[in-house]
């Protein structure tokens, strides 16, 4: 057993005496390699970061634009959308709890007090520029708003530009303005703007109502003839 000792020691000695330039080198060197390594670490940490920051974004829009979709559905299914404006159409409007008339916003609503917002907390913005809905001659859509660079480099109200002439689903398609890697950039509304229902839309209470002034106005109908034959005697 000593002597097995006594081999490992002095295979120690001459390891450590094999070695002994490489720790002192290293011991004189270790800043400077350290920060080196430091650094190329930070520049695939940027690079990565660069190079998935189109696809982070576009993954960003889809969820607003989805997120969005489903409250404006949700919107004209409670308060029906009789018109939304064509000008400065912006979505900024969710985060309102009341107010007062038909108009919120972009939104003309046939019955507003049955609004339940607010809807979100925070309007959904994309490079701090909210969202907007676009009319054209196929339909409306939410897109983002003017001035937001998109994940393929096109610029919303530069390079891209919406107004009644435009074909918006053609750009949805691949290698079209609004498509990338994809992803597509805007999102048409499935729901009629304007579909106006009275009967299926009043409350029970305002059927009453309609319904009893309309028994008063037939039974004063014949009294109201009468008398108009008389007065022509």
């Amino acid at each position: 057993m000593k002597k097995f000792d006594e081999i490992m020691e002095d295979v120690d000695r001459k390891i450590d005496h094999k070695l002994s330039p490489f720790y002192r080198f290293a011991q004189r060197y270790f800043t400077v390699f350290s920060a080196t390594l430091l650094a190329i670490l930070m520049l695939i940490f940027v690079a990565r970061i660069f190079y998935n920051r189109p696809y982070f974004l576009a993954s960003i829009i889809k969820e607003d634009l989805v997120k969005i979709d489903q409250i404006l559905a949700k919107i004209d299914k409670d308060c029906n959308i009789l018109d939304i404006r064509p000008d400065n159409a912006t979505i900024d409007f969710l985060t309102v709890e009341k107010f007062v008339g038909s108009m919120v916003g972009c939104l003309n609503l046939a019955y507003p007090e049955r609004w339940k917002g607010p809807y979100l907390r925070v309007t959904p913005t994309i490079q701090s520029r909210p969202y907007e809905i676009a009319h054209t001659h196929e339909g409306l859509f939410i897109v983002p708003g003017k001035g937001t660079t998109l994940p393929n480099g096109l610029v919303v109200g530069k390079d891209i530009k919406f107004d009644h002439q435009s074909s918006i689903t053609k750009m949805l398609k691949p290698g079209g303005q609004l498509y990338y890697s994809g992803e597509v950039f805007a999102i048409q509304l499935k729901f009629k703007v304007g579909d106006f229902d009275s009967k299926q839309r009043m409350t029970p209470d305002t059927m009453q109502k309609a319904n009893k002034f309309l028994d008063e106005f037939n039974k004063a109908l014949p009294y109201t003839h009468n008398e108009g034959k008389m007065a022509f005697v």
